[in-house]
């Protein structure tokens, strides 16, 4: 199982592991993202699926879904297909086949969570949609080997917790406390669109913390924040 993965960014990450996931997993769309520190999707990386279909999820159903990743962190599911995770009494995941896996024409879906040493959790949604199978037992072992070569990706993209808030706090302590944290947002790879999502801030804000940061950093480029954060 052979697979190339970037190391400069969680975009370039995303766009690798999402693209080789569905490759070695047959999948016909997959969806990478980032997870928040409340277990909900933050922002969508990369994707190969229909844009109307992400745009439904985002609009109306990623509170339904049963492969959230609150509802399969919160057990411990580092794997796992939307199969295993329905349950057919409850309300939410009715709607959710009804009005959206139908919709959409989804036959199954699995789910790949990556965390990094800097507690970074990226997401990997894989689907199979019209005539394709369900996921077998044996993609899911698949999927698990997959995971782990995910994390090792994740953590040569930011090793040994430089990237945590905590060590960036420590190494930068003339940073404000939401300063450091986009230094780790910008470190991933996030661009100013995605901070203003990220943050809840407008883009004018954005570069303002932007011109603070690298002032008090002495850099002038986030190729020089990524390097000096990550090395």
């Amino acid at each position: 199982m052979e697979t190339e993965f970037g190391d400069k960014s969680l975009s370039d990450l995303g766009q690798a592991f999402g693209s080789s996931a569905g490759s070695v997993l047959a999948s016909t769309g997959w969806v990478t993202y980032v997870v928040g520190p409340e277990l909900k999707i933050k922002h969508f990386l990369s994707s190969n699926t229909s844009s109307n279909e992400q745009k439904d999820y985002e609009a109306h159903f990623a509170g339904l879904d049963p492969l959230s990743p609150a509802h399969c962190l919160a057990q411990d599911r580092w794997v796992a297909t939307l199969r295993q995770m329905l349950a057919p009494q409850n309300p939410e995941h009715q709607a959710y086949q009804t009005q959206f896996m139908q919709r959409h024409g989804i036959v199954d879906a699995l789910e790949i969570f990556l965390k990094s040493d800097a507690d970074i959790i990226l997401g990997c949604s894989l689907l199979r949609h019209g005539e394709a199978p369900e996921f077998s037992r044996q993609d899911i072992e698949k999927a698990e080997a997959l995971r782990t070569l995910g994390n090792f990706a994740l953590f040569r993209t930011f090793p040994r917790r430089q990237a945590s808030l905590e060590m960036i706090i420590e190494r930068f302590p003339a940073l404000t406390a939401r300063e450091a944290t986009m230094v780790q947002l910008v470190a991933a790879g996030l661009s100013n669109k995605q901070l203003c999502r990220e943050l809840d801030i407008s883009l004018p804000t954005v570069k303002t913390h932007l011109l603070s940061v690298f002032r008090k950093m002495n850099i002038g480029s986030r190729t020089e924040l990524a390097a000096k954060v990550l090395t």
